[in-house]
Formats: C-alpha cells, structure tokens, sequence
C-alpha cells in the first residue's frame, strides 16, 4: 500500500506515528513492541550517525547531504513511533525538557 503525504505538518507526527505502529502490528510486528522499537530507535541513530561520518569524509565511502537529512528524518519518525509504543506524549515530554535545558546555563 502505497501512502501519499501532502502538507505535512510537524504537529501531525503524534498522528502518523500512531499510523505507523497499527501498520507495524498490522503486518505481525507483535512480538516485544517495546523492545522492538527502541532498537530500532537505537540502529536508526547509528544510521545517521553513518550518514555524517561518510558525508564529512570519515568513512570509507562518501554519502550526500541528503542522505544525512533523510536518516535524521528516519530518527525523528522513529522516535515518535517509539514514544507512541511506550505510551509517551512525546510532545508534551519535548516541552518539558525544554523548560529544564533553557534554565541551564550557556557559555559565554
């Protein structure tokens, strides 16, 4: 099935990860979803991480900046996948944490 997304909107991430993991359990993903989707968190953080060390010449092979983008993607959507999974607002979690970082102080 092939899905077409216009006009996307970061506030429609809660939504569509939601979307995301019906599909997962949908297509047998059933076993361990917790764990299952942190470490798919975790190999998409390491896919990235890829993705930087090969465009910035740090790896065998050379990548594109669009491959960097698209794997920081993939970590976004998977994290709020994985939140959805754990029963996280991860919206909500983003805002308080941003309430703690902003009262830590910066270098001058």
């Amino acid at each position: 099935m092939l899905f077409i997304v216009e006009d996307f909107d970061l506030g429609d991430l809660p939504a569509r990860a939601a979307d995301i993991a019906g599909h997962l359990t949908a297509n047998g993903f059933t076993e361990a979803p917790h764990l299952r989707q942190t470490l798919a968190l975790a190999e998409e953080v390491g896919e990235f991480v890829g993705a930087v060390r090969r465009h910035y010449g740090m790896a065998r092979r050379s990548g594109s900046f669009e491959d960097v983008e698209a794997e920081l993607a993939d970590v976004v959507i998977t994290a709020f996948v994985t939140a959805h999974t754990l029963g996280i607002d991860l919206p909500s979690a983003i805002g308080a944490k941003l309430d703690v970082v902003f009262t830590r102080g910066w270098r001058s």
